[in-house]
């Protein structure tokens, strides 16, 4: 999905969830891969991006007489088609390997959003550094735009959760934008007594803001346990 704009921001979500690479015979041209299986919410995702930017554009008050872009990619769940992808946004050289087409000319992006896997990301932003490009960090703009000081953090138990509370807390000592009110790892698998400890230590809280790093199955778990 691509739109031009004055500034464009690139993302990399997981439309589709595996790949095929062809046979590297190295006597010719290789075809390029295939995509397969469709993934609803990494979609979602996508399309929340393109409709949050369009949004934006119909607000003269947010940015004006300036239009956002955005050119977002399939990573097919697979760290080297993302690769890819964030190399084509980051020369500004866009190229939609898996379509077969070329958008050459276009400006290049400011910042990508993804990707949604924490070790494809890593991997992507050691290489993105050397182009001066930051992988977005948005969740301490948010805090500090709405002037939200005061806010807890919840996170997975794995190299994601764990990594991203580090960085989190980490970057938000560095801008002074606030502090946690209480830091909670949410468990895998089947755990009701650790859920709902930490419900109670979210209700007895002052906070009212809570960031989340976790997957989608910690949140329906704990949405449950909120609910019951």
């Amino acid at each position: 999905m691509h739109k031009p704009g004055d500034v464009v921001l690139g993302g990399l979500f997981e439309v589709h969830y595996t790949s095929v690479f062809p046979e590297r015979t190295f006597t010719s041209q290789p075809n390029q891969p295939s995509c397969q299986g469709f993934d609803p919410p990494g979609f979602r995702h996508a399309v929340t991006m393109a409709f949050a930017i369009d949004e934006i554009n119909k607000n003269s008050t947010l940015l004006p007489n300036v239009t956002l872009g955005y050119s977002l990619y399939d990573n097919c769940a697979t760290l080297a088609i993302g690769f890819s992808a964030a190399m084509s946004l980051a020369s500004g050289r866009e190229e939609q390997f898996l379509l077969q087409e070329n958008c050459l000319g276009a400006p290049p992006v400011l910042g990508i959003v993804g990707d949604p896997f924490s070790t494809f990301s890593i991997a992507i932003s050691n290489v993105l550094g050397l182009f001066k490009l930051p992988i977005v960090r948005a969740m301490i703009q948010i805090l500090k735009r709405f002037g939200w000081t005061w806010a807890g953090l919840l996170v997975s138990d794995d190299d994601y959760g764990l990594h991203a509370a580090r960085s989190f807390q980490s970057d938000l000592a560095r801008s002074g934008g606030g502090c946690l009110a209480y830091s909670e790892v949410l468990p895998w698998g089947d755990n009701p007594a650790e859920l709902k400890r930490i419900v109670e230590v979210m209700t007895k809280s002052t906070a009212r803001v809570v960031i989340v790093f976790a997957h989608q199955i910690h949140m329906i778990q704990l949405m449950e346990e909120v609910g019951g």
